[in-house]
C-alpha cells in the first residue's frame, strides 16, 4: 500500500518554494512573479471571493503589473492595450475601473495610449467614476485612441506595448488575464512581461493595425509581424510569436499549431501544459507519441471544459486517458485544478477555473520551451486564416519555464514526488512505481522507505531512489516488505 501523502498545503509549500525561489537560479521571486534579466513572470492566486475584505495574497498581481506599467508612463511615451473582455468598477477587486483611472492620468501627463477592444467590451460604462473608454476617447486633448472589433470574428488578445521614450524601454505584455475582477479572483491566469524592443515593434504593428480597424477577417491585415523572432538574455535559441489569423489555414501549414505539434515532436524529457481548451486531435497525437518514446507528459484542462460530450475539450480528453494509444506503461497524467490557492478543494466545475494557455517543454533541457499566450487551442487560435486576433509566444529560456512550473505547482499538485502504484508480480517481486518532478537533485527524496504502520514515525529505508526526472520503476522482492505501507523520504 502506499502512505497517504503530505497535505496538499505542504507539498505546494515545498515545490512552489524550490520551483519559483531556487530553480536555475531565478533572481528575486515570490509567490506570484519571478524575475529576469529582461522578462517578469506573474501569476494570480484566486480565493474564489469577490469581497475587498478578503483580497488574498498575489489574487490581483496581474492587475497590478499593468497598472505598474500604464502608471510608468509619461509625456513622449507610447503604449497600446488590448482585451476580449472589460469589467469590474471596484478599486480593490475590479479591473476595468482601476485601468481607466490610469488610463486618464497617463493620458493627463502627456502619454499616448491606444485601446483596442473585443466587440463585447461596453466602451460606454464608466466603469470608473466619470470616466469611461469612450468619453477617454473624447477628450479634447490628448485623447485616447479607441478601436472596437466588428462582429463576425474574435479579438481575444490580451496584450500590450509600452514604449518608454524617456527611460529607452520597450516592454510587451502578453497573458490570459482579461481586465476583469473575475479573472484574478476566480480563474487561475499568467502574464509574461518581455523587455525586447523586436518584439515590441511586432506587437506595435500588430495592435496599431487594430487600432486602425483591420481585424481578423480583413483581408488588408499584414502578416508582417508574424513570426517575429528575438532573443533573450541567457538564452540558447531564439524565441518567436506568431499572431493570429495566419498566413496559411492547412494542417500542417504556416501557423502555431505546426510550431506548436513540431515542438512536442522534439521533446526529450517532460512536458506540462495547463490549457483553457484543448480541442486538436494532432496535439494529443503529438502527446501520446511523445510518452510512448519516453517523455513524461502532465496536464490540466478545468471540467468544465470536458466533463461531458458536448464539451469542447471532451474528445481529447478522454482520448489523452485512452490507455489503447500507448504502446508502454508511461502515460499522459492528468490533474484537476485546487480551486483556489489556499488547496483546500479542487475543481467542482465553475466555469473557467483555469484559464491559462500555456505548454512547458523540457524545463531542464538544452532548450527549454514555454508556449504561451491569449489562444486557446483549437483551430480558430490556432490555424485560420480569417477567424480570430490572437498572440502566441514561444519564449526559449530556462527561468520563464521554471516560473510557468511555479504556476502549475500552485495550481495542481504536478510538481510533488509521488509514489504510482505498488504492483505484484510473478515471481514473488513488487514493481513499485513512482515519479520524480523536475527539480534539484537536494530537494528531492532519496530512499522508498516501508513500515508495518501507515502511521508509524519510524520508516525503514529500503531502496535509494533515481535522482533523475519521469517516472522510474523498482522492482523489490516482496518478503523484504511483508507490510507493504511505502512512502518517498
Amino acid at each position: 500500500m502506499l502512505a497517504p501523502p503530505r497535505s496538499a498545503r505542504g507539498a505546494f509549500k515545498t515545490a512552489l518554494a524550490i520551483a519559483a525561489a531556487g530553480f536555475l537560479s531565478l533572481g528575486s521571486a515570490r509567490a506570484g512573479s519571478v524575475t529576469g534579466a529582461d522578462w517578469v513572470v506573474h501569476f494570480n492566486l484566486p480565493d474564489q471571493t469577490t469581497s475587498y475584505k478578503t483580497v488574498g495574497p498575489d489574487e490581483f498581481v496581474i492587475r497590478d503589473a499593468w497598472l505598474a506599467r500604464i502608471e510608468a508612463l509619461q509625456k513622449g511615451d507610447w503604449a497600446c492595450l488590448s482585451t476580449y473582455t472589460f469589467s469590474g468598477p471596484s478599486e480593490s477587486v475590479g479591473a476595468a475601473g482601476p485601468i481607466l483611472g490610469a488610463v486618464s492620468n497617463a493620458l493627463a501627463r502627456g502619454a499616448s495610449v491606444g485601446f483596442v477592444a473585443g466587440y463585447s467590451v461596453d466602451v460606454a460604462s464608466n466603469y470608473w467614476p466619470g470616466c469611461s473608454l469612450k468619453s477617454l476617447s473624447s477628450r479634447k486633448s490628448n485623447p485616447l485612441k479607441l478601436s472596437r472589433a466588428p462582429s463576425g470574428g474574435i479579438m481575444h488578445d490580451k496584450l500590450g506595448v509600452f514604449w518608454y521614450k524617456s527611460r529607452k524601454e520597450r516592454w510587451v505584455l502578453s497573458g490570459s488575464w482579461n481586465y476583469t475582477g473575475g479573472a484574478s479572483s476566480q480563474q487561475w491566469n499568467i502574464l509574461a512581461e518581455i523587455r525586447n524592443d523586436r518584439l515590441a515593434a511586432a506587437v506595435s504593428n500588430e495592435l496599431s493595425q487594430m487600432l486602425g480597424g483591420l481585424f481578423h477577417a480583413n483581408p488588408a491585415k499584414s502578416h508582417a509581424p508574424d513570426g517575429t523572432r528575438f532573443r533573450l538574455t541567457g538564452a540558447a535559441a531564439d524565441s518567436w510569436v506568431r499572431f493570429a489569423p495566419y498566413p496559411d489555414g492547412a494542417y500542417g501549414g504556416d501557423n502555431a499549431l505546426r510550431d506548436i505539434t513540431n515542438a512536442i515532436a522534439a521533446a526529450t524529457t517532460d512536458i506540462y501544459f495547463s490549457l483553457n481548451k484543448l480541442t486538436r486531435a494532432d496535439v494529443v497525437d503529438q502527446l501520446v507519441r511523445a510518452c510512448n518514446r519516453g517523455v513524461t507528459v502532465h496536464g490540466v484542462i478545468p471540467k468544465s471544459d470536458r466533463l461531458v460530450p458536448a464539451d469542447d475539450s471532451y474528445a481529447a480528453y478522454t482520448n489523452l486517458l485512452h490507455s489503447g494509444a500507448y504502446t508502454t506503461a508511461n502515460r499522459v497524467r492528468l490533474y484537476d485544478a485546487y480551486y483556489a490557492a489556499d488547496h483546500a478543494s479542487y475543481d467542482n466545475n465553475n466555469r473557467d477555473l483555469v484559464h491559462t494557455k500555456y505548454m512547458v517543454i523540457d524545463p531542464l533541457g538544452e532548450r527549454p520551451l514555454v508556449i504561451h499566450g491569449s489562444a486557446n487551442w483549437t483551430a480558430s487560435a490556432l490555424v485560420y486564416t480569417s477567424a480570430n486576433d490572437e498572440n502566441v509566444l514561444f519564449l526559449s529560456h530556462p527561468g520563464i519555464a521554471a516560473a510557468f512550473l511555479a504556476q502549475f505547482a500552485a495550481e495542481t499538485d504536478g510538481l510533488s514526488p509521488r509514489l504510482l502504484s505498488v504492483a505484484p508480480r510473478k515471481g514473488g517481486v513488487l514493481n513499485i512505481a513512482y515519479w520524480l518532478p523536475p527539480l534539484p537533485a537536494a530537494s528531492l527524496p532519496k530512499s522508498l522507505a516501508v513500515s508495518p504502520d501507515v502511521l508509524s514515525t519510524r520508516w525503514t529505508p529500503l531502496a535509494a531512489l533515481s535522482n533523475a526526472p519521469g517516472a522510474h520503476v523498482l522492482t523489490i522482492p516482496a518478503s523484504s516488505a511483508p507490510a507493504r505501507f511505502f512512502r518517498l523520504q
